[in-house]
């Protein structure tokens, strides 16, 4: 296992990625996570005076009304004046009727509702799903040596009805097999993150900071002119790992649950690859010979977004509202 950070040698002999100057998944992370803050940092600075606007709270324990800071207090600050138990399990909010992330703020008067798994909602499975295959492409571009440059490309937009959550990459290596032990290795970096408070920071940058940002990934260039909204890309950060979707995402990667990274597939291309895995979210459960069962299911090809002309898919082109 010596293609990962932990550890065998003649996978290195096929790598057409190996890293011949400084230039690492590592050194471009971290510019990512230096521009996302300075950006951040930016934009707040942007609100010299405190605004009050008048939040209008409907659901448990009571329905009420709040005064919160425009631009800058978010749905779980409302929920911390509410009821501990809304900030432990809400992982989504509904402003005004649109989904909403738990920690992006507010910006007008609105009405909020927060949502949590026992809703049974189809639109926050589409969310876990959506936000389980941004920590996919996390663990992916963490996982491999520095010796490997990892282009992470995309994934297709959530289909529950597919059996698993997917993300595409190119990994620099031809013809790789995963063995089980290497995929255990993925899982376990996944687990891990869902053993961590680490919430989903989103952030709406300019086209150019955003080409920017992702000018050493070639698919991420190809799709950013793409997605554009009037010159706006939206983007999300855990921890320093920073990628671009429309979101939205769930509050926070302690919502996942149980998770099992279960196949990898080669795509048409010698070096490129769809990771596969399902999870549940931590608020429900589930025996074990049922989660088996969803993993062998999720061990087969997910065709989702793969089409005759294109042997990965754009999951920032469609709409995250289907």
């Amino acid at each position: 296992m010596k293609i990962f950070r932990f550890n065998v040698l003649h996978y290195l002999r096929n790598s057409r990625h190996l890293s011949t100057n400084r230039i690492t998944n590592e050194t471009i992370r971290l510019k990512k996570n230096e521009l996302f803050s300075k950006e951040k940092t930016r934009q707040q600075a942007l609100v010299t005076r405190i605004e009050k606007i008048e939040v209008t709270y409907r659901g448990v324990p009571n329905d009420c009304t709040l005064m919160m800071n425009k631009s800058m207090s978010t749905p779980y600050n409302c929920a911390m004046h509410l009821h501990e138990s809304l900030c432990q399990r809400s992982v989504l909010a509904e402003v005004n009727g649109q989904m909403w992330d738990m920690h992006r703020p507010l910006v007008e008067r609105c009405e909020l509702k927060l949502t949590n798994f026992y809703n049974n909602s189809a639109v926050l499975n589409k969310v876990f799903w959506r936000s389980c295959s941004f920590l996919l492409g996390l663990v992916i571009e963490r996982a491999f040596k520095d010796e490997y440059f990892v282009d992470l490309h995309s994934w297709p937009k959530p289909n529950v009805k597919s059996g698993s959550y997917v993300y595409d990459a190119d990994i620099g290596i031809a013809n790789w097999i995963p063995t089980d032990e290497e995929l255990k290795v993925f899982t376990t970096m996944l687990c891990k993150l869902s053993n961590e408070d680490n919430v989903f920071e989103r952030l709406d940058v300019s086209e150019k900071l955003a080409l920017e940002m992702f000018e050493h990934n070639r698919f991420k260039k190809q799709q950013i002119p793409q997605i554009a909204r009037n010159g706006i890309v939206t983007m999300y950060r855990v921890k320093d790992h920073v990628d671009i979707s429309y979101g939205p995402m769930i509050a926070n990667t302690k919502f996942l649950g149980t998770t099992q990274i279960a196949s990898v597939h080669q795509l048409n291309n010698d070096c490129g690859y769809r990771f596969q895995a399902v999870s549940i979210p931590r608020q429900l459960t589930l025996n074990s010979f049922a989660f088996g069962v969803l993993v062998d299911r999720a061990k087969k090809l997910n065709v989702t977004g793969l089409q005759s002309e294109s042997n990965v898919s754009v999951e920032e082109t469609v709409s995250a509202a289907n």
